[in-house]
């Protein structure tokens, strides 16, 4: 009797596993970029280095728009650091041009918050890029009374319940899952 039962259980199990599968699929761009929030004041705007341009016209739009005068970018193009430099007049801009991975970047905007009294950054990036982001984040700003908003791009290019129909969204994902993968074992095992 308890054989048969588990037997059936594992039975239905095989036969929803192509759904379960599908399910995961259709929903992992939803998933990598839901930790995106609304934004709201803060001390600084980070701009996480990296895209099309489309992290940069955010970090702009909203350091513009009041949200903070203070705007940090990571390893901004040419164009990005000229117009920041150029054309945003009463916005303090910082660039730092070390780090070159989003863990070294979350370290490097802590440094930069301690530095000049910072507690808050509305922390800029593309919306499949966010959930790599939030663990990376929470794991250098826990313990920390530092605040941290994600505030996603937005690229012509995403759909979270699209994306695979889009060649580069479709690269992004699959990359963003490789790489979210690696930060776990990397840092959180530290192997």
């Amino acid at each position: 009797m308890r054989y048969s039962k588990f037997l059936l259980a594992w039975v239905i199990g095989l036969l929803l596993l192509p759904e379960v599968v599908l399910l995961g699929y259709l929903t992992i761009g939803a998933l990598l970029s839901f930790p995106s929030e609304v934004p709201r004041s803060a001390d600084v705007v980070v701009v996480l280095g990296g895209g099309d341009g489309a992290r940069y016209a955010r970090g702009r739009e909203l350091a513009l728009a009041g949200y903070s005068k203070r705007l940090l970018l990571f390893n901004p193009s040419v164009v990005e650091r000229k117009d920041a430099l150029e054309h945003l007049q009463g916005v303090e801009t910082r660039i730092d041009d070390l780090p070159r991975d989003s863990w070294q970047e979350a370290i490097a905007a802590r440094a930069w918050m301690n530095a000049y009294g910072w507690r808050s950054v509305l922390v800029v990036s593309d919306p499949p890029h966010m959930l790599r982001v939030r663990y990376t984040w929470f794991s250098i700003f826990r313990g920390t009374e530092l605040a941290y908003s994600l505030i996603a791009s937005d690229p012509g290019w995403w759909s979270a319940w699209g994306w695979w129909r889009n060649p580069r969204s479709e690269k992004f994902v699959s990359d963003e899952v490789l790489k979210l993968g690696y930060y776990i074992v990397r840092y959180r095992f530290d192997l």
